[in-house]
């Protein structure tokens, strides 16, 4: 709205723009972290990283105005660089302080204070924007709620950042038919061959074993089509409401506020999913949310609440500590080129069909990202079994 409204710049310029920050972060965020991790510098990138995304972000209104184009696309390319070392790792240091704690179920209930203040912030902002007609707003806005929050890095104390380098036992498959346990006992027990104690390795050799992991490569690839039909959907659903059905305001604020009062619930609520069942289950679960959200939008907030500790608690059970951040990092790469990818799929869908095959379309990749999700996990649980047996002959 910004670059369309102050720069009066044209839809494709537009969206070339935005989609400089998925695919940069594509490239950035693994290298922030592998760096975090290699040398155990987790809050020094924070840091950093914060304070150049700050200072790229609130230079897009010089560099608009002075360079152009050009200005306007150099700093949003630096900006998402830096900005790729800050949100897994802020992921990471909240799952740091919860196992400290024996709390590792509880990520939802801590995400779930962001999804509220967005909420807040993104009410208040569009107020003050009404009243004083200018957009230059939210600049002052992001710059105060990324100072507080570098404030916040600062007053964290530097153990909080500190990864535990002592071997662990890291969970290789996992039986589905234990589905009475929960995801704390089946990260942390010892299931006969269904566990592997890491010994000391070579730093990239030990990233080469951690992505080579069957268990892992099945959820990225299955995150990567879930999270590309939810890009789709999420970027063309106001457009397909306000041209197609013609929908009034009340009707969009309305889809995104359903939709932020159920992550909401389910975030709160997270530690007794997560306790009750294998992650494996809870994202098969948003999957067919996402399914079911090319018709019913409302579905937004379950399939994220369910998604997003489940992924978390995923990656804590087939990375060592001090590669987590790197598995975040690759995490968070893949949703960033699922990210592009769903713009631009959505985007020649959208142009080519029109909004009901564009949904349609992306309902099917929903159904075939599950079945490939739950074939896999099968052909686990088969090989589970048979090395089973095995050992016992």
């Amino acid at each position: 709205l910004f670059l369309s409204t102050v720069f009066l710049l044209p839809k494709s310029l537009i969206g070339i723009l935005m989609s400089v920050i998925p695919f940069v972060g594509l490239i950035s965020s693994p290298c922030w972290n592998i760096l975090a991790d290699r040398y155990d510098i987790h809050r020094k990138i924070m840091i950093s990283c914060t304070l150049c995304t700050i200072l790229a972000f609130l230079s897009l209104p010089l560099t608009g105005k002075y360079f152009g184009y050009s200005g306007l696309f150099i700093s949003l390319t630096i900006y998402s660089i830096f900005n790729g070392g800050i949100g897994s790792l802020i992921d990471n240091l909240t799952i740091n302080v919860l196992n400290r704690k024996g709390n590792s179920t509880e990520f939802g209930r801590q995400r779930l204070f962001g999804t509220i203040s967005f909420g807040i912030s993104i009410v208040m902002i569009g107020f003050i924007i009404d009243r004083l007609k200018t957009l230059y707003v939210m600049f002052f806005a992001f710059g105060i709620f990324m100072g507080l929050f570098l404030l916040v890095l600062f007053l964290t104390p530097a153990r909080d950042f500190k990864v535990d380098h002592h071997e662990e036992p890291i969970t290789e498959d996992i039986d589905l038919v234990q589905l009475g346990h929960t995801s704390n006992e089946t990260s942390t027990q010892s299931v006969e061959t269904n566990v592997m104690v890491t010994t000391p390795s070579p730093f990239m050799k030990e990233i080469l074993n951690l992505f080579t992991k069957p268990r892992l490569l099945l959820f990225l690839f299955v995150i990567l089509l879930m999270h590309m039909i939810k890009t789709s959907m999420s970027t063309f659903l106001y457009v397909f409401l306000s041209e197609d059905l013609k929908a009034d305001a009340k009707l969009l604020g309305l889809s995104t506020f359903v939709g932020i009062t159920l992550e909401i619930i389910v975030f709160y609520f997270g530690k007794y999913i997560l306790e009750s069942t294998f992650p494996e289950v809870i994202i098969i679960a948003g999957g067919i949310m996402s399914t079911l959200r090319a018709a019913l939008y409302a579905f937004f907030g379950l399939e994220f609440g369910l998604v997003k500790p489940a992924s978390l608690e995923i990656i804590s059970q087939v990375s060592p500590s001090r590669l987590r951040a790197t598995a975040l990092g690759i995490l968070a790469a893949i949703e960033s080129l699922s990210t592009g990818l769903g713009q631009i799929v959505g985007g020649l869908l959208y142009g080519h069909f029109g909004a009901i095959k564009m949904f349609l379309y992306s309902t099917w990749i929903g159904i075939f990202a599950i079945t490939i999700y739950i074939a896999g996990l099968l052909l686990q649980k088969r090989r589970f079994h048979f090395r089973s047996h095995e050992c016992v002959t």
